[in-house]
């Protein structure tokens, strides 16, 4: 994913209406006196939770992981204001073609085909399409600062770029590919809690009677939501950055002929198995060059972003009030 896909990903995930009333009255953190109420990290943290509640995660494990979520909600909260502040000093204006262009990017990169698949993952967030979009501006924004102040310093070399193209290809012996089928259950616009329950519970029926012997086709014909039903749920043979990330980190993780528990993608609950795997020759070195120099671009972005926001931390004055959400 690119440094933009990765900021906007915040912008995606970073609002969904949460808290109750005595939330509002404490305080998580003081940034250069700026207030962070706790609210505010009960609302960030609230899609990552969300998600796992949606994935079937389990209660007690939800409870137990949400201390170190908030943890870090607050922590991107803390960042946020150190750059807000930096914003004040800089002319940085993102138009609204910079936003359509984000969105679109947002879109291709997830696989959404249209404004409605859009929306609905918008809804699943908690969120709203005005809601996104204001968000997403500030994130811009950022990203713009981000620019200005870090990616002048990011070179990559010709060395560099072999290297990476060595371990990458030469390596590994080419690029893996698997060969899968999958069944859909999918997940209506407006889906409630129960309608993804029942989902969930239909698509773990439908692991136990495979794993019980039952033929995945078969199965992927009567049941499967998507539009492979009638082959079966055939998918044919696929590399990394084909599929949804979710869809995508299960299938490379299952070994030959694994089926995979229920994988829940703004689509719906997928069950995947793998028919086989393989790598093909490494690709010439030409034609991936691009490629390898966007990985090794981000990389050194991340890295020195990460440097700045130390730097930008080290410079303010920072208290974090609750002892359960300072760092360990």
């Amino acid at each position: 994913m690119t440094m933009m896909a990765s900021l906007v990903a915040v912008a995606l995930l970073g609002a969904e209406p949460g808290g109750s009333d005595f939330l509002l009255d404490r305080t998580a953190a003081v940034v250069d006196d700026s207030p962070i109420l706790l609210s505010e990290v009960d609302e960030r943290a609230a899609p990552e939770i969300h998600r796992l509640t949606d994935e079937g995660v389990e209660e007690a494990e939800v409870a137990h992981r949400r201390e170190d979520m908030m943890r870090t909600a607050l922590q991107t909260l803390i960042d946020e204001k150190l750059l807000d502040e930096q914003l004040k000093s800089a002319n940085v204006t993102v138009t609204d073609d910079d936003l359509a262009a984000s969105i679109a990017d947002v879109m291709r990169l997830n696989n959404i085909a249209d404004a409605h698949q859009f929306d609905l993952a918008l809804e699943r967030e908690g969120m709203t399409l005005d809601s996104y979009k204001q968000n997403l501006r500030r994130q811009l924004q950022k990203m713009k600062l981000l620019s200005l102040r870090v990616h002048s310093q990011v070179k990559v070399t010709d060395t560099e770029l072999q290297d990476e193209y060595q371990k990458d290809y030469v390596q590994k012996g080419g690029e893996e590919e698997v060969r899968a089928r999958h069944i859909l259950i999918s997940l209506k616009k407006g889906a409630t809690n129960a309608d993804r329950e029942k989902a969930l519970e239909k698509a773990k029926q439908l692991c136990q009677e495979i794993r019980a012997g039952e033929d995945f086709a078969a199965l992927a014909r009567k049941q499967s939501d998507g539009p492979s039903a009638k082959e079966g749920g055939e998918l044919g043979w696929f590399k990394r950055g084909v599929m949804v990330p979710e869809f995508e980190t299960a299938a490379f993780g299952l070994s030959k002929g694994a089926v995979s528990d229920p994988v829940l993608t703004h689509f719906g609950y997928h069950i995947i198995q793998i028919e086989d795997r393989r790598r093909t020759a490494p690709p010439p070195l030409d034609k991936v060059k691009d490629q390898l120099r966007q990985k090794l671009m981000q990389r050194q972005t991340e890295k020195l972003t990460i440097e700045y926001l130390k730097g930008l931390r080290k410079d303010a004055s920072i208290e974090i009030k609750m002892d359960e959400l300072k760092p360990r």
